[in-house]
């Protein structure tokens, strides 16, 4: 089988999570952490398939053996570094760097990078500890969430990351981020049947991109790669809403702006952005690719975190890819061409 790397799969290193553990006291990540994990009140459940292969390296390669030709892109597992209190965010980044470059050198027939994490509840650290990934750790790529503890990614303190990875010419993985208090009807404490995680993430990445688009981030720097989980979120399906409306009402979103108006038409700032595989069905995959385009589709899996331990992930993507009216050329685009011009690394082992 041709090359195949997943730009979008999960791990939780050992030394980082350990050293976490022990701030769990003052941090708020077990309220953010997804349900699948089962993390409650500061215990934890590893009987799960998902959470072998997330922490397991041999339960790791049992599952990407099954797929020949399959490398990974590592990016840490939610909740993200800066859910934890900032004094320990800047230490726990360096430590979870530092582990994540380590098992990219030692197995790279595996993982052909990984994704930075930063602690951005700490701005300037952040953008210092962003320029070590990159400079000395080689990382190809950075995890962001979508919002940080709730403050949106346009705002000023946030643009030096941005600044840096447009600088490098490198691609950002967008990951949606909404705990369980999230609720979703003012008359309640939580969100009840998963709503916040199953739905609320697509939404989180939707109004991530919206405000990355009309917050001036996108007019500021024009030449980022942001990859967005679950194939884009909302913005392909909604493509025709977005379009209507916010041509309609365009008047109020520059005002919004202070004035500063659009350099080209709305809908073609969203069309910018890139989009995973991850939702796992040929017609949401076509839908991303009618609207980002097929150079803008990477493949990405959202492994481990099903209920195979990301088998069914990394299969039922490449199955949708492959039973898409795509071309042969296309579907290669998705599985490694792509990785391999905006990673700017070789897809093969």
């Amino acid at each position: 089988m041709e090359p195949r790397v997943d730009v979008f799969c999960h791990i939780l290193p050992k030394k980082y999570d350990a050293e976490r553990w022990k701030r769990a006291s003052k941090t708020n990540f077990v309220k953010h952490s997804p349900s699948h994990l089962k993390y409650v009140q500061g215990g934890k459940s590893e009987e799960q398939e998902n959470v072998k292969v997330l922490m397991d390296l041999d339960a790791r390669w049992r599952m990407m053996d099954e797929f020949p030709g399959y490398r990974q892109v590592l990016s840490v597992a939610s909740p993200p570094v800066e859910a934890v209190d900032p004094d320990d965010s800047e230490y726990l980044a360096k430590i979870l760097n530092d582990e994540m470059a380590e098992l990219v050198a030692k197995y790279p027939d595996r993982f052909a990078g990984a994704a930075a994490s930063l602690p951005m509840n700490k701005p300037e650290a952040a953008a210092k500890e962003l320029e070590r990934c990159i400079k000395d750790l080689k990382m190809p790529t950075l995890q962001i969430f979508s919002n940080v503890n709730g403050k949106p990614l346009d705002l000023d303190e946030y643009r030096p990351v941005f600044e840096i990875m447009s600088k490098h010419n490198l691609p950002i993985l967008l990951h949606p981020a909404r705990s369980i208090d999230h609720w979703d009807y003012p008359s309640e404490k939580d969100s009840k049947f998963i709503i916040w995680q199953v739905f609320g993430w697509p939404y989180e990445t939707t109004a991530a991109m919206t405000r990355i688009a009309f917050g001036g981030v996108l007019d500021d720097y024009p030449n980022l790669k942001i990859i967005c989980h679950h194939s884009g979120a909302m913005v392909p399906f909604f493509a025709g809403r977005i379009k209507s409306m916010y041509r309609m009402l365009e008047p109020l979103i520059v005002a919004e702006r202070k004035g500063r108006p659009f350099s080209k038409p709305i809908i073609e700032y969203f069309r910018s952005f890139y989009a995973d595989c991850s939702t796992f069905t040929t017609a949401s995959i076509e839908c991303a690719v009618d609207f980002f385009g097929v150079d803008h589709v990477i493949f990405g899996s959202d492994a481990p975190f099903d209920f195979e331990g990301g088998r069914a992930s990394v299969r039922e993507c490449t199955d949708a890819i492959n039973a898409s009216r795509l071309s042969a050329a296309d579907k290669t685009k998705i599985f490694s061409g792509n990785f391999e011009r905006d990673f700017r690394l070789s897809a093969k082992k």
